[in-house]
């Protein structure tokens, strides 16, 4: 008897201990993960149109003070993502790597995303996205309204695309569409590259069609705002009054490790010495960035060289900061 049962004994040894600890740790992460992602995309189980009656009373003291020096239809809010992953034709993508397990990081990230947009059907993600914004945006008293924003893909210096680089896409003719059908809630926010080959002709055509806004992500986006051949897309702008939205300082919602020197405040002088309006995203209020106007250029939190930049007389009703 002993023989047979000789076969399926278990020895323990250090390395069966081991292996089963990693076992054990493995599958409680699989069991906890779905409530981990609930809870950092917000959780949130209730209808739209009940996030103020279900705040607590400390948060809806919060959110009325927030809008107490603000006027009905005075609001607007300069920095709304709108998302696809293509559904409906919306013509939006995601990189791929960002829904698969071999990517761990990029797929958790991606699904705290989805929780947090409230998608619970993964065939009309996009439409969802929208239909969840809408609802909670009109939940808002006195909503005002918001500039959502397209995303352009990474282009290379010579005006191609650079597939390693995108995260997501978002075209101009999605984010104006939706503004379209909702013109009381959205103002589209277009987003061009200006390494496209064709990015003078598409700045021109959104410029005639009244869009007033221009998106940009250097250091997710590839481009530098100090380009001296940057000069005529700058003009472009200025000559319909166009402002440029861009992040500044470091980025990490997306992946920018390589250039994040993109997101310098410096690096937008070249655009503002030629009159377009620049709002800078965030601040700059996360990471270091080098003070290129001092010889040994200096590294100092992004934040101060924006407060530098924000005192300068001469981009006074120029440059404006993006508190999102």
């Amino acid at each position: 008897m002993k023989k047979y049962f000789d076969r399926f004994y278990f020895k323990i040894t250090p390395l069966n201990l081991s292996l089963t600890i990693i076992l054990f740790f493995i599958l409680i992460a699989i069991l906890l993960y779905p409530i981990l992602i609930r809870n950092i995309g917000g959780a949130f189980k209730y209808d739209p149109e009940l996030v103020y009656s279900q705040a607590s009373p400390g948060a809806r003291r919060l959110i009325e003070n927030a809008f107490i020096d603000i006027g009905p239809g005075e609001y607007v809010d300069y920095h709304v993502h709108i998302i696809g992953v293509g559904t409906g034709n919306s013509g939006c993508y995601v990189n791929p790597d960002m829904q698969s397990w071999l990517h761990p990081l990029l797929y958790f990230k991606y699904n705290v995303y989805l929780s947090a947009s409230g998608i619970t059907d993964l065939y009309r993600t996009d439409e969802q996205y929208v239909e969840r914004l809408v609802r909670l945006i009109r939940s808002i008293k006195g909503h005002g309204k918001y500039y959502i924003l397209a995303y352009d893909y990474y282009y290379n210096k010579d005006g191609s695309i650079n597939k390693n680089k995108i995260i997501f896409y978002v075209p101009n003719k999605y984010v104006y569409n939706i503004s379209k059908k909702f013109p009381d809630l959205f103002i589209p926010a277009v987003s061009v590259h200006p390494y496209r080959k064709d990015a003078l002709q598409e700045l021109e055509y959104w410029g005639r069609k009244g869009v007033t806004m221009v998106k940009w992500l250097p250091n997710a986006m590839g481009m530098d705002p100090s380009d001296p051949d940057l000069d005529t897309y700058y003009r472009i702008m200025k000559k319909h009054d166009m402002i440029l939205m861009t992040h500044t300082g470091e980025e990490q919602a997306v992946e920018a490790e390589e250039d994040q020197i993109l997101g310098n405040p410096l690096l937008l002088e070249r655009a503002l010495d030629i009159g377009v309006k620049v709002i800078m995203a965030h601040c700059a209020s996360m990471g270091k960035c080098r003070d290129l106007s001092k010889a040994e250029q200096p590294e100092v939190e992004c934040f101060e060289l924006f407060m530098k930049m924000i005192r300068i007389k001469k981009y006074e009703g120029l440059l404006y900061g993006g508190i999102s």
